[in-house]
């Protein structure tokens, strides 16, 4: 086959799928079946993670001491442990303030997930609840960090990377 004849087909089969891409301007030609309308919702693969980023920061902020407020109540009713029970207590303490606070500056935010430990009690449940609270402090840290940049969530994002160090140590004292 001749180098001009192939590079003809390729230009060839180019046009015709340049008539396949969608405009870059209005039509007035209907749309092919199946090709969803330009004002459809975009499908994520995510829906929580999709959810919680269509939220400024505070909402992210509430999210995320809503889901410690969670375990910290699940640990007072379920855990084996007076110590996890005891930080429970102290973490719920400390969460409500921020609650409110957080409450007030958010405009909206989604429901917090339904923590897998729910059906969790004694002795399983105890490192369990350990390992997700650490995770949603660090997480919550970092989220802090992120919401440092606005002004009103400057001083309670401070509060939430400080209190990071704390749970962190009491959580490592628990064994």
């Amino acid at each position: 086959m001749r180098k001009s004849t192939i590079i003809g087909a390729v230009l060839i089969g180019g046009i015709a799928l340049a008539g396949c891409s969608p405009a870059e301007y209005a039509s007035e030609q209907p749309p092919g079946p199946g090709t969803p309308p330009a004002n459809a919702p975009q499908r994520v693969a995510d829906p929580a993670k999709a959810e919680t980023e269509a939220h400024g920061p505070a909402a992210k902020l509430l999210l995320n001491r809503e889901q410690l407020n969670q375990l910290a109540e699940l640990a007072e009713a379920n855990a084996q442990s007076p110590q996890i029970k005891q930080l429970a207590a102290e973490l719920s303490g400390q969460l409500d303030p921020q609650l409110a606070e957080l409450n007030a500056l958010a405009t909206e935010a989604p429901e917090p997930p339904e923590s897998n430990l729910g059906g969790t009690t004694g002795a399983a449940f105890d490192p369990q609840w350990k390992r997700e609270v650490r995770e949603l402090v660090e997480k919550g840290s970092a989220l802090a960090e992120d919401a440092k940049v606005k002004p009103e969530l400057r001083e309670i994002a401070g509060e939430i990377i400080s209190q990071r160090e704390q749970l962190a140590q009491k959580l490592d004292a628990l064994g």
